[in-house]
């Protein structure tokens, strides 16, 4: 592989047929740009330029077809270089969160950091709540954001928010009508929750469609086919929030969290967690 500062030399003995004006622009001497191109010369076997006595010095034919091939050498060099020096400047959080914040609150989470923080990228993973504190441990992310999985080292922070019946746009009940509801395979809880509240107001509720993925369930409330709980803040078009109009009782509030790993002490994360605080509280 040809030297690369030979090469600059080249390049610009290429371009001025000048060494003396190389030289000047290098910092350098003119005996240190004929050394270049001499052990170039040598390299290479053949002669770059031609530069006999009295006459105006000239690329040669390989001088030329070579001057192609050390341009593109440079700029490889010089971009590796850049992206090397991007990569290191630009610091990484990677953060855990559910399907449903990160269809909701983390858009506009991400907006409000990246303009604090332009120069850290968020690495983003999707989970469920409980599989979250798991990857924590497992050093796979630095931070977690979901609903509160209880008082543990590295909890940031827990915010109440109110819990809410969320439905799609189109979704139409009578206030007589019994309530299909759409949940995870396991989401125990907020299926208690919602029973619970409609036994209170002798309401009927029934099971019209379980997910075991979140995007699944997603999918039956935006198809306008059941209602399920979700956060308010996570409510977002094209879902919007039912209750009194149609005779569903109020909710309690449920709590989120940001949790993060064993060690994870830097300033982006504090940033991270403010900003998601901010919007939750």
């Amino acid at each position: 592989m040809p030297d690369i500062n030979a090469l600059r030399s080249f390049v610009l003995a290429a371009e001025t047929l000048n060494f003396s004006e190389v030289a000047a622009r290098r910092n350098t001497v003119q005996s240190a740009v004929s050394a270049h191109i001499a052990k170039l010369e040598e390299e290479l076997t053949c002669t770059l330029f031609s530069r006999g006595r009295g006459q105006a010095m000239y690329l040669t034919a390989e001088g030329q077809a070579f001057l192609a091939y050390a341009r593109r050498i440079l700029a490889l060099s010089d971009e590796s270089v850049d992206a090397m020096r991007s990569a290191r400047s630009r610091r990484i959080v990677r953060l855990g969160t559910t399907v449903t914040m990160a269809m909701s609150v983390l858009p506009m989470a991400l907006r409000l950091f990246s303009k604090a923080r332009p120069d850290v990228q968020i690495h983003v993973q999707c989970d469920r709540s409980d599989a979250l504190l798991g990857r924590l441990d497992q050093d796979e992310i630095d931070v977690a954001f979901m609903m509160d999985q209880g008082r543990r080292m590295g909890r940031d922070f827990v915010e109440g928010v109110p819990l809410v019946w969320a439905g799609g746009e189109g979704f139409v009940l009578e206030p007589t009508d019994d309530v299909p509801l759409a949940f995870l395979t396991d989401g125990r809880d907020l299926r208690r929750y919602a029973f619970e509240a409609l036994d209170k107001v002798g309401r009927t509720g029934y099971l019209a469609h379980l997910s075991p993925d979140p995007v699944g369930v997603r999918a039956f409330i935006q198809a306008d086919l059941a209602l399920t709980l979700m956060p308010d803040v996570s409510v977002t078009p094209p879902l919007r929030i039912f209750g009194r109009e149609i005779g569903l009782p109020d909710l309690k509030p449920i709590a989120l969290a940001l949790y993060r790993g064993k060690g994870v002490t830097s300033s982006d994360v504090d940033d991270l967690s403010e900003t998601l605080q901010a919007l939750v509280r």
